[in-house]
């Protein structure tokens, strides 16, 4: 039974030592996953910070295209509305230059001459009544050769105006493109940002379960560590109390010998006979002599 108890002790003392050194090594792979997933959480907020960041100004960047729409539509409405007034103009200065025979500085210089006429020349009563009708038929034609002109200028001015128009709507709409463009660059960051995020929190995810079932094997190795501890501790007591039984037996059996062996001499003492230095010794120190 001992035999068996001393060999099952060297059997648990390896189980303890194996088991303590495998618990050691879990709690070290469970604290690198800790350190991991932590380290990793912390690159999630960190990389959903730049996410939100991507996306207010990408947000800010739609604003600012709605808005350029906005004041490129309001232009291009006022283009619209120029074009077609020059257009009007223009087909009005058309209708009073066909009713025109000469433009305004001819009929300037004709007018002039036939009022020059009047001032410098003896004209008879018919012939002056003549040149008269001519002057005021060609300062009629002066007038609407005139007006022609002032919608001429109407008409370049209004080109002028839709020139400038042009170019403002084409500011507005390149603005819209631009601001569009930063739109769609945020954008992307934006969504790529967040494929970091995911990545990380699976990568997290995986530490954080990786850990619970290492500290799970970690704890039921301490577990049966504690158990063996305590398998061990059992049986070097009952070892212990055999080995004091086998002794206490030993001893036992020993003073039964000496008492036999004391007996023996004392008979032979008392006999006459001769004792060994042993049997004298014996009964020396029992003080039988």
């Amino acid at each position: 039974m001992a035999e068996e108890s001393v060999l099952r002790l060297a059997e648990i003392s390896r189980l303890t030592t194996t088991l303590r050194e495998k618990r050691d090594e879990l709690n070290t792979e469970a604290q690198q996953l800790v350190k991991k997933r932590d380290r990793l959480n912390a690159q999630v907020a960190e990389w959903l910070s730049k996410a939100r960041e991507h996306r207010e100004k990408r947000d800010d960047n739609n604003k600012k295209v709605a808005e350029f729409k906005v004041k490129r539509d309001e232009i291009f409405s006022k283009l619209k509305d120029k074009i077609d007034e020059r257009q009007d103009t223009e087909e009005v200065a058309q209708e009073i230059k066909n009713k025109t025979s000469a433009p305004a500085h001819v009929l300037r210089r004709k007018i002039r001459e036939l009022d020059w006429s009047l001032q410098t020349q003896v004209l008879d009563l018919k012939h002056e009544r003549e040149i008269i009708e001519q002057i005021t038929q060609l300062e009629e034609e002066l007038k609407v050769a005139e007006d022609a002109a002032a919608k001429r200028k109407e008409s370049v001015r209004t080109r002028t105006e839709i020139e400038d128009l042009r170019l403002l709507m084409n500011a507005q709409h390149n603005s819209v493109l631009e601001f569009a463009r930063l739109s769609q660059e945020e954008n992307q960051f934006m969504i790529e940002a967040y494929a970091e995020v995911d990545s990380l929190r699976k990568q997290a995810d995986e530490a954080h379960r990786r850990y619970l079932e290492t500290r799970r094997e970690a704890d039921e190795t301490h577990r049966r560590f504690i158990e063996a501890k305590q398998e061990n501790s059992r049986l070097r007591k009952e070892i212990g109390e055999v080995r004091i039984r086998q002794r206490v037996e030993k001893i036992q059996e020993l003073e039964e010998r000496l008492e036999e062996k004391t007996s023996t001499a004392l008979e032979k003492f008392k006999r006459g006979e001769r004792l060994t230095m042993e049997e004298f010794s014996l009964l020396m120190k029992r003080g039988l002599l």
